[in-house]
C-alpha cells in the first residue's frame, strides 16, 4: 500500500494534478507595472468625455486618477461601455473599472465593488411640454437608454407596460429623443444632465423630478475576490475625501456652477465621511 501511494502521488504529479497557485492581486500587478488601467467612458459628458484636444477627462477620470496617485502609479484610461466594462476587467484587460457604475446586488455575482464614491438618482429626460411627467405616464410609449445600463432593468419593474430601446451609448439614445423615436431617455440624472448640455437649446428638455424610479451610489468596480486590491482602492478612495481631492473634483465638474450644475438636493448629496 505505501509503495501505491507514493506511486499514485508521483502520477498525480504527472498529470499536473497539483495544488494551483495563488492567483496575484491586482495591487501586485499595478505595483509591479506601476500603472493602474482604468476602465473608464468617453461619452458622459463631464465624467468621462473626450475634450476638444482629444484627452478624456471629467468627475470619473478624476477619480481614477487620484486612486492611481495614492498608490504611487501612473493611470492608463482605457475607454469602456456600458456592455463591455464588466467583460474587460473579468478578462484582466483592466485593473478597475470608474465609469459612472452603480453597484446593484445582481452585479456581484460578476464584479466587486469599492464604497460609494457619489449618489445618483435615476429619472427621465423628456422634451419640454411633455404629457409624460412619471414613468406611470410611459405605459404603451418607448425609453431609450444604454445598451447594459442598470435603468434598463428598473424601468420595466416600474412600468411593464413600456417598450425600453437599447443602444450603444447614451449620445444615440439622447439623438432619438431629439428625433422622435423615443419618448423618454431613462437613467442617471447626471448622465441625462450632461446629455442635455449637447442640445442646441438645454431649455428645449426637462428632467423629471417627480419621475424617479432607481439610482444608487457609483461605485468602483474590481475582479471578485480581491479584497486586497478592493481594500487598497477604498483607502485611496477614503484619502481622497479627507484631504480635499474629492471636494475638488465635485465642485468643477457636477455641482452648483459648473457646467453640469446640479444642486445636491437633486442627487440626494450624501456627506462622504469614511472612517
Amino acid at each position: 500500500m505505501k509503495r501505491f501511494a507514493i506511486l499514485l502521488a508521483g502520477a498525480l504529479i504527472l498529470m499536473g494534478w497539483q495544488t494551483p497557485a495563488k492567483a496575484e492581486s491586482a495591487l501586485e500587478t499595478v505595483k509591479k507595472a506601476g500603472v493602474l488601467k482604468a476602465g473608464v467612458r468617453k461619452d458622459v459628458a463631464f465624467f468621462g468625455f473626450t475634450n476638444e484636444k482629444g484627452e478624456i477627462e471629467g468627475f470619473d477620470i478624476d477619480i481614477a486618477r487620484g486612486v492611481a496617485e495614492k498608490l504611487g502609479v501612473k493611470i492608463e484610461l482605457v475607454p469602456v461601455t456600458s456592455a463591455t466594462r464588466v467583460p474587460l476587467l473579468q478578462q484582466g484587460r483592466i485593473d478597475m473599472v470608474v465609469a459612472t457604475m452603480t453597484q446593484y446586488w445582481s452585479r456581484e455575482g460578476a464584479v466587486d465593488f469599492s464604497v460609494g464614491y457619489f449618489f445618483s438618482p435615476q429619472t427621465l429626460l423628456v422634451k419640454k411640454g411633455s404629457s409624460v411627467r412619471s414613468l406611470a405616464d410611459m405605459a404603451g410609449k418607448r425609453a431609450g437608454s444604454a445598451l447594459g445600463a442598470g435603468a434598463v432593468k428598473n424601468m420595466k419593474k416600474v412600468q411593464p407596460n413600456l417598450t425600453v430601446q437599447t443602444f450603444q451609448s447614451y449620445p444615440e439614445a439622447f439623438l432619438a429623443l431629439e428625433q422622435g423615436l423615443v419618448d423618454a431617455v431613462g437613467t442617471d440624472i447626471t448622465i441625462l444632465a450632461s446629455l442635455r448640455t449637447k442640445a442646441k437649446n438645454q431649455n428645449d428638455f426637462e428632467l423629471l423630478k417627480e419621475g424617479v424610479f432607481g439610482g444608487g451610489e457609483y461605485c468602483i468596480a474590481v475582479r471578485e475576490n480581491d479584497s486586497k486590491w478592493r481594500d487598497a482602492v477604498n483607502r485611496a478612495l477614503h484619502d481622497m475625501w479627507n484631504d480635499g481631492t474629492w471636494k475638488k473634483a465635485y465642485d468643477k465638474w457636477v455641482g452648483p456652477g459648473s457646467k453640469l450644475n446640479i444642486g445636491k438636493d437633486e442627487i440626494n448629496f450624501k456627506m462622504y465621511t469614511w472612517n
